[in-house]
């Protein structure tokens, strides 16, 4: 759920969450408490990748403005370990430097929880999730990020899942929490448990919407 800034984490197990972004496009748009589209992004998502008993995707991160206007474009790898919770993250988001290497450390195993769920199941377990960068100059400054997953309840709709929960994000530096941030979610999920779509709605109206498109055609990107 880190796409959210970026939001999937890898998981050991056979249904991991870099599998629900390989090969496919993905367009998060952010809006406003009246409604207004205030930004957009766009991953375009190679094809998943193993090397070395690694899984890799490359992906391509277009930036607009509010009137689907391109501002920036840039390219990060995307890389993880099929049997740890921990992200290795090559050129990340915030980073971009061709040399830069973070790493993102999950401390929580409830992480590799986050779709797992029976198919007849109404409530859902809370989660918590705290992140940590063990690298890079954030990791120097302590970084550090604790996300709560409540109120987890789960429905069929025309042939669908649809998840709602409360999401809680909680910012850390050097152990202060430097901000929080709440998000009623709403998600879509195929039968597959694929994700279809994802509402995160803030209390004070503001939303952003992402929406998971897959591949066109075969190429490396996807645009």
């Amino acid at each position: 759920m880190i796409l959210l800034a970026l939001g999937k984490i890898c998981r050991g197990q056979d249904n991991m969450l870099i599998e629900q972004i390989a090969g496919r496009d993905i367009i998060r748009r952010g809006y406003n408490e009246a409604g207004d589209q205030i930004s957009k992004q766009k991953f375009s998502i190679s094809k998943l990748d193993t090397v070395e008993g690694f899984l890799s995707v490359q992906i391509r991160v277009s930036l607009f403005d509010e009137k689907d206007k391109l501002t920036e474009s840039y390219t990060t790898d995307y890389v993880c370990k099929p049997d740890e919770s921990n992200v290795l993250v090559t050129v990340f988001p915030f980073a971009r430097q061709n040399d830069a290497e973070y790493v993102i450390e999950t401390s929580s195993p409830e992480f590799k929880e986050l779709y797992d769920f029976s198919d007849n199941a109404k409530k859902l377990n809370d989660l918590i999730v705290e992140m940590s960068v063990k690298s890079g100059l954030l990791g120097f400054f302590g970084s550090k990020n604790r996300i709560s997953i409540k109120n987890r309840s789960l429905e069929m709709e025309t042939g669908n899942y649809i998840l709602t929960s409360d999401l809680t994000v909680e910012a850390y530096l050097w152990g202060v929490r430097v901000k929080s941030i709440q998000y009623r979610v709403t998600e879509r999920l195929d039968q597959e448990k694929s994700l279809i779509s994802q509402n995160f709605k803030n209390e004070d109206g503001s939303y952003f919407l992402i929406n998971y498109n897959d591949a066109t055609d075969g190429s490396k990107f996807l645009d």
